[in-house]
């Protein structure tokens, strides 16, 4: 047996630890951070609380609001400039995915030459970066425990995917109480990107026993939990358990990596302007209907693990069933389709050729053609 595995963050998980982040941007050393957020995070008044802690420790801040969904190499870009002419020694970023990913890439650029094009890849990025500080506000992307940051890059059309021991947080600060009251359809759509990330990484190619078990243990939580949370955004145990199954998938993903989900979604979000959760949301079922074929042992076990009454039954039935818990689930949380969003047909082409491309795509557990990815695209729309 052999493996790698790792976690880039040390991690403090708890209700109100973000409070606290003032003194641990001061155990860094730091003086000077530069603070990522998106406008939706100020407008929930979750910034308010970060700038009073870093104030109340001495810490000099310099603040970037300009974080758009999807983040493009065109923003990350211009914020490292800022954040360069400020001095900064520190980072710090809130917000979802793209807030966490955005200051990643910033990060980079801190230490490392410009562009942000250049690393796109594993382990292109050589230079240690300076200390990051991520605290997550959605249970979805996990980005505050994973060694990757997806920029889109606007030149060519695609998905970066950036990835090293110098690309994720130094340190995340997991509050469920940031979490509390997120819209419904936001943390139904987050949700499912959170146990895409389990499911996918439990079925990789790339899959271990420490992934397995981080996933496992992931899918429990997040199965359990997503309706309850979806339904009444005040049920603090429900996002505790929320944010805690999408931080084990984070630390699963982080080194299984992915799958065809993933593959389908980066395009959809490049081409059609789909957030990224949404994305993963449509395409989750389908592709497990697909994969099932290839592991249909692993696809039991995922619905062993979402508490199913699989246990007497063959692998093949299990996975059916399994499968269409997953299909119930997205009903459940009204998951729109892919027609619903605004996505065309005359783009199926385009999409499928892309997803093909994708790193992710070497992982999944069944190969795959272009064919395999039109068909799943029209069961999505």
């Amino acid at each position: 047996m052999e493996f790698m595995f790792s976690v880039p963050s040390f991690v403090k998980f708890g209700e109100g630890v973000a409070k606290g982040i003032g003194d641990e941007v001061k155990a860094f050393g730091a003086k000077k951070v530069f603070l990522v957020y998106d406008q939706g995070v100020k407008a929930a008044g979750i910034v308010d609380d970060i700038q009073a802690s870093l104030r109340a420790a001495g810490i000099d801040i310099t603040e970037y609001d300009g974080v758009l969904p999807n983040p493009p190499d065109t923003i990350v870009e211009k914020a490292a400039e800022t954040a360069k002419t400020a001095g900064v020694d520190a980072m710090v970023a809130v917000g979802g995915g793209s807030s966490i990913d955005c200051a990643k890439a910033i990060n980079i650029l801190l230490t490392n030459p410009s562009p942000i094009n250049q690393y796109d890849g594993i382990g292109l990025v050589k230079v240690p970066t300076k200390p990051l500080i991520a605290i997550p506000t959605t249970a979805g992307t996990a980005s505050e425990v994973t060694g990757f940051s997806i920029i889109t890059d606007t030149t060519q059309l695609k998905k970066m995917v950036i990835g090293g021991p110098f690309v994720g947080p130094t340190m995340a600060l997991v509050d469920p109480l940031l979490t509390v009251g997120l819209p419904p359809a936001i943390t139904a759509s987050t949700g499912m990107d959170a146990l895409t990330h389990a499911i996918e990484a439990y079925v990789s190619k790339g899959a271990m026993i420490p992934t397995d078990v981080n996933a496992l243990k992931a899918i429990e939580l997040i199965y359990g939990n997503l309706a309850k949370a979806t339904k009444n955004g005040q049920d603090v145990e429900a996002r505790s358990n929320m944010i805690l199954g999408s931080m084990l998938a984070g630390i699963a993903f982080n080194s299984a990596v992915l799958g065809l989900v993933h593959s389908i979604a980066h395009p959809l979000s490049v081409h059609c302007g789909l957030p990224h959760g949404v994305a993963n949301a449509c395409g989750l079922p389908y592709v497990m209907e697909f994969n099932a074929v290839a592991v249909p042992e692993r696809t039991k076990d995922i619905g062993l693990a979402m508490g199913l009454d699989v246990a007497d039954k063959s692998a093949e039935e299990a996975a059916a069933i399994t499968v269409q818990a997953i299909k119930d689930l997205s009903v459940e949380l009204e998951i729109p389709k892919l027609g619903k969003l605004g996505v065309k047909k005359e783009q199926f082409d385009r999409l499928a050729e892309d997803a093909l491309k994708e790193i992710s795509t070497i992982f999944n557990p069944r190969e795959v053609t272009k064919e395999d990815v039109l068909a799943i695209l029209e069961l999505a729309y």
